[in-house]
């Protein structure tokens, strides 16, 4: 889609708790022109959503999406969809809407239990999509698309849903776990043995036949829930599949907007540039977390498989540490094109100051807990979550706390982070009048 093509009103995007699947998406609707608006679930608590026709929720974990719109949120986003609003979520955002828990029950579809479905998949996939459906006008019956380690929709639709497509082949960068799967195409894989040694799934046709996409209704309003990330940088046939699927969000609406003039987001907290020290100080940082991603890389934990995605070794921690970079190198790219001379530095300062001491901290301790599970890797398995021991267990709990859903300082610091970059990401929508 050019610039200038889409004729609906903005959509509302939900940022909170979404890094770095927020930064992508955002990234993609930029690139294909469709207007957006940024919020909070304190946004939606207090009422904006009303002026939108569509909701889009980005990735990131269900829990903490919930946790943050709280009962108000999470009643506003459901009488919103059942006035007839339309509602979009990717992955999380997807799984946000499902009645399995962590989720805000929208709708009675069920997330698929962990032994059954297969948790550890990332990379190119092919999905055969509903020819009949009018999110695949002018696509091909099959297109290829990414999914990022997605759960996966219960067997068990309700009345009411359509499945939109399916898997049906794994692509050419497709992994289950650390294992490429096109190295292993020529070989007799023994999925059954290796699963005992990995203690998960790992054959792809666990996936295959599965729904991807499922279109579901609730009160007046519909969704559209799709595990692939369709907002994927690069992916030419998923971000066409995305406009078709929010035009068709945006015409099935049933919201009427009210009020003449140009739609605007809720405002943001600054009114003035940031000066040159502001952008000093989060360069220092960026610096800092660009160290700590190359100290990960020269022991081999992890490289870079996108530019924005680490892929890392199997029994560590990696989103997080790639997460940090990529929040880091976007803020200081958007703030270095919003300085001005005569800028302000007093409110954006406290904010970066804030910003750079938990970087400092999170880098510190992160050093130490590589280096220790980099020497515990030699004395046998490396659990993420399981006990390892004493040293790397005490500085994993400070780090991400003790579930996959990371805690700890790592939350904290992904919080600031967060907060910042709205305010950051809102004042650049002010210098362009969008």
């Amino acid at each position: 889609m050019r610039s200038g093509e889409w004729k609906a009103p903005p959509v509302a995007v939900f940022w909170d708790q979404s890094l770095p699947w927020g930064l992508i998406c955002i990234d993609s609707l930029s690139v294909m022109g469709i207007p957006f608006h940024l919020l909070t679930a304190e946004d939606i608590a207090a009422g904006w959503l009303s002026r939108y026709r569509v909701l889009l929720v980005p990735g990131g974990w269900a829990s903490h999406k919930v946790q943050v719109l709280g009962e108000a949120g999470g009643g506003r986003i459901k009488d919103f969809v059942e006035s007839g609003g339309s509602y979009m979520g990717f992955c999380g955002g997807a799984g946000l809407a499902l009645a399995s828990p962590p989720s805000i029950r929208l709708v009675p579809l069920e997330r698929m239990s962990l032994e059954d479905r297969l948790p550890s998949a990332s990379g190119e996939i092919w999905i055969r999509g509903n020819a009949d459906h009018p999110v695949w006008k002018d696509l091909p019956a099959a297109l290829p698309v990414s999914i990022w380690w997605p759960s996966q929709f219960s067997s068990q639709p309700f009345p009411g849903s359509v499945c939109l497509g399916v898997y049906s082949a794994v692509g050419s960068d497709f992994l289950v776990a650390d294992l490429p799967i096109a190295d292993l195409k020529d070989m007799r894989t023994p999925w059954d043995e290796w699963e005992k040694i990995y203690g998960i799934n790992l054959n792809p046709e666990r996936l295959l036949g599965h729904p991807a996409l499922m279109e579901a209704h609730a009160g007046k309003g519909r969704l559209i829930l799709s595990y692939p990330h369709l907002e994927t940088p690069g992916d030419a046939w998923g971000n066409r599949l995305l406009v078709n699927c929010l035009t068709y969000l945006d015409s099935q609406s049933s919201r009427h907007l009210h009020g003449g003039g140009v739609l605007k987001g809720p405002p943001g907290r600054y009114s003035r540039s940031p000066d040159a020290s502001v952008l000093c100080c989060l360069e220092r940082a960026q610096g800092a977390v660009e160290e700590l991603v190359a100290f990960g890389e020269r022991r081999l934990f992890w490289r870079w498989r996108r530019d924005w995605l680490l892929q890392w070794k199997r029994g560590i921690r990696g989103l997080e540490y790639g997460a940090l970079a990529v929040a880091m190198r976007s803020m200081v790219r958007i703030v270095g094109e919003s300085v001005r001379d005569g800028g302000s530095g007093a409110g954006w300062m406290r904010d970066a100051e804030a910003i750079a001491g938990g970087v400092d901290e999170f880098c510190r301790i992160a050093r130490n807990l590589l280096v220790q599970e980099q020497v515990a890797s030699h004395a046998g398995g490396l659990s993420k979550l399981g006990v390892v021991n004493e040293g790397v267990d005490e500085l994993r709990e400070q780090l991400f706390g003790k579930r996959m859903n990371h805690g700890g300082i790592c939350k904290t610091l992904f919080d600031g982070i967060d907060r910042s970059l709205l305010e950051i990401l809102r004042f650049r929508s002010t210098l362009h009048g969008t």
